[in-house]
Parts: C-alpha cells; sequence; structure tokens
C-alpha cells in the first residue's frame, strides 16, 4: 500500500473541482459571490491570507464568505456540524477559490484567442444591478465593499473572460451530441425520465397545533362537510371561511399538480382513496385535518424519445461540458504544483476559518 499520499486532500480537490465546474457549467461568472458582496479578490486585512495562489492572495475573508454560501446552499447548521465536518468544508470552499485564481492566472497568461466579450459584462453588470430594487441601493453595496464602479465592472470583466478562456480551451474536448447518441442514452436511461403519476386536489384544512383548539377536529370538520353536502355553500367558499392553509384559501383551497414527492405519505394515502370529482369524509394527517376533493388525475408513463430528444442532448452536453471543465482544472493544477509549486497554503489561518455573518 503507498504511504504518504494525500488522500485526504484529494478528495478535498475532487469535491472542489466538481463544485468549480458547476458554478461555470450553470450559473453566470461569480453571480453569487458578486450578489453577496464579497471582495473576493481584494487582500486587504481580511483575516490573514488563506493560500496564495501565483502570488496573488486567497483571504481568510474570502473564505468565510464563500463558507457562509456552501452552507446555506446545502441548508447546514455551522452550529450543528462536528468539527471533521467544518474542516472538510473549509477545505472544500478554499480549493474552489484555488481553482478561480488557477484558471485566471492561466487565463493572463496565455490570453483569450477571440475577442474579448466586453459585451457579455455589460450583460452581467446589468443583471446584477437588476437584483436591486434602487439603483441607489445598488450603489451603496457597490461602495460598501469598497468597490468603485470602475473596480467593479473589472472584476466582472475579469470573471468574464476566466470563463470565456475556459469555453475556447473545452471546446476541442466536447464531441458533437447526434440524434444517435442521444437515442442510445434514452435507451438505456429512459426508465429515470419517467413522468410520475399526478393529482391535482383542493383541501380545506384545520391545523392539529394550535393550542388553544382541541386536536381532534375531526367534528368539527364534519360540519363543513355537512354544509357542503346539503349545498349551503361551495368548495371556494368554504375554504376561504375555515380552512386555515394561507396559501390556498383564497384560491379554492387549491394544491394545483402534485405528486407522491410533494406531500406528506399519509395525504397521498388519502388522495389515491378518492376518484375524481369525490370529497373525502374528515381526515387526519401529521399535520392537521382535512377534507379533500380530488379533480383530476394523470398516470404516470414513460415519454417518447421525440418528446424529450431536446432535453436528452441538453443533458448530455452538460454532462461533458462538466466533464471537460473538471479535467481542465485537474491539467491546470497538476501544472501549478509541479515542477514548480505555485500554490501554498496557510494551514494555521485556514483552521480558524468561520462562516461570514
Amino acid at each position: 500500500m503507498l504511504t504518504g499520499f494525500p488522500w485526504r486532500f484529494a478528495l478535498y480537490f475532487v469535491a472542489a473541482v466538481y463544485l468549480f465546474a458547476d458554478l461555470y457549467a450553470c450559473r453566470g461568472p461569480l453571480h453569487g459571490a458578486l450578489l453577496a458582496g464579497g471582495p473576493s479578490w481584494r487582500a486587504e486585512g481580511a483575516g490573514g491570507v488563506a493560500a496564495e495562489v501565483y502570488g496573488r492572495p486567497v483571504t481568510g475573508l474570502e473564505v468565510g464568505e464563500a463558507l457562509r454560501a456552501y452552507l446555506w446552499r446545502g441548508d447546514e447548521d455551522w452550529d450543528g456540524m462536528s468539527e471533521s465536518a467544518r474542516s472538510q468544508a473549509r477545505r472544500l470552499v478554499l480549493e474552489t477559490l484555488v481553482n478561480e485564481r488557477i484558471v485566471h492566472a492561466f487565463r493572463v497568461m496565455n490570453g483569450l484567442d477571440g475577442e474579448r466579450p466586453v459585451a457579455g459584462a455589460d450583460r452581467e453588470l446589468a443583471t446584477l444591478q437588476r437584483q436591486f430594487q434602487e439603483e441607489a441601493i445598488f450603489e451603496a453595496r457597490r461602495d460598501g465593499q469598497g468597490m468603485s464602479e470602475a473596480a467593479l465592472r473589472d472584476r466582472v470583466q475579469a470573471a468574464v473572460d476566466d470563463e470565456a478562456w475556459i469555453e475556447e480551451k473545452i471546446a476541442h474536448r466536447l464531441a458533437e451530441v447526434t440524434e444517435a447518441s442521444a437515442r442510445e442514452w434514452y435507451a438505456g436511461n429512459a426508465e429515470s425520465l419517467r413522468v410520475p403519476k399526478v393529482w391535482r386536489a383542493a383541501h380545506i384544512y384545520l391545523s392539529r397545533h394550535d393550542p388553544e383548539k382541541v386536536e381532534d377536529r375531526k367534528e368539527e370538520l364534519g360540519m363543513v362537510r355537512d354544509g357542503l353536502v346539503a349545498g349551503e355553500m361551495d368548495f371556494a367558499a368554504a375554504a376561504a371561511e375555515f380552512s386555515e392553509d394561507e396559501r390556498t384559501k383564497l384560491r379554492g383551497g387549491d394544491l394545483g399538480w402534485f405528486s407522491v414527492n410533494r406531500m406528506p405519505e399519509d395525504f397521498i394515502r388519502h388522495v389515491e382513496a378518492l376518484k375524481p370529482g369525490e370529497m373525502s369524509a374528515p381526515v387526519a394527517t401529521s399535520l392537521g385535518w382535512h377534507l379533500i376533493r380530488l379533480d383530476e388525475v394523470k398516470a404516470g408513463r414513460l415519454p417518447e424519445f421525440e418528446e424529450i430528444q431536446s432535453e436528452v442532448r441538453a443533458r448530455l452536453l452538460s454532462e461533458r461540458r462538466e466533464a471537460a471543465i473538471r479535467s481542465l482544472v485537474s491539467e491546470l493544477r497538476g501544472r501549478s504544483f509541479r515542477p514548480t509549486v505555485f500554490v501554498r497554503y496557510h494551514e494555521d489561518v485556514i483552521a480558524g476559518i468561520e462562516p461570514a455573518p
């Protein structure tokens, strides 16, 4: 067995490359970081330097801000994580930032083969500004990060240039997704594309968690049902008056279309017992009491290839792009560590990094 090989670091690197590829393949260039207002390429102070990549620092502040975004995306609770899990999260987001720096360094050293995508930076800036209700708020947020208008534009342009450079470098690695290759994938993976059975229903809901109400509200809801059966009111009016589901009560109790994955299992069980047009008796679930009216059912089915050909081809192209980006980043990292080391880590700073507030 080989000894001395940094297996843990290798795992961090693989995970970080996946995240890096996902960011570049599925989102605009660094939009999340820009919206967060993080000074992603600033070195001043910033809680120390966690790493240096071709002479450019990755600060502890940047890692903390990236860590905050990572935890938010994964709905993770930092306080509830073990120290080992915290260490892994720090390393993952740090390696993602290191990968960004490596790409930027190689782009600066090699330049773009094609024209610089200035229009792309304009679009990104316009998109970013539209995230804020007023221009004054946008400017205040930018100024609060210590960036001038010109500095922000340079930052966005650099990110767009980096993305364009990646596209140039992976273009030759992307084989065309033909109809034949799409059909082949469909033949082996069609079951994963199955459209699930879905229902459309409406309900009148009474909570079982109101401390001022009795837990068993079957009798109360039964009286509402009796009024509906007697024609004293229609379902929409009863939902508006009695339902405690604030999301649906003013639209007739309509739950829209849903599959088994969108509703609790005990609710689905009661829905499956109905035929379209039928209304249930008062039924209890873990959430509360319901009168359910089933409006329509659509059976699950396998879509024909012709229906989803464009989606299959887009999926295959996305997978190939992500694999090409991972391969490119892996090559660049190899050249950044051998024979000369251009990436250095400061473990004492890394160990103390906490998510930004």
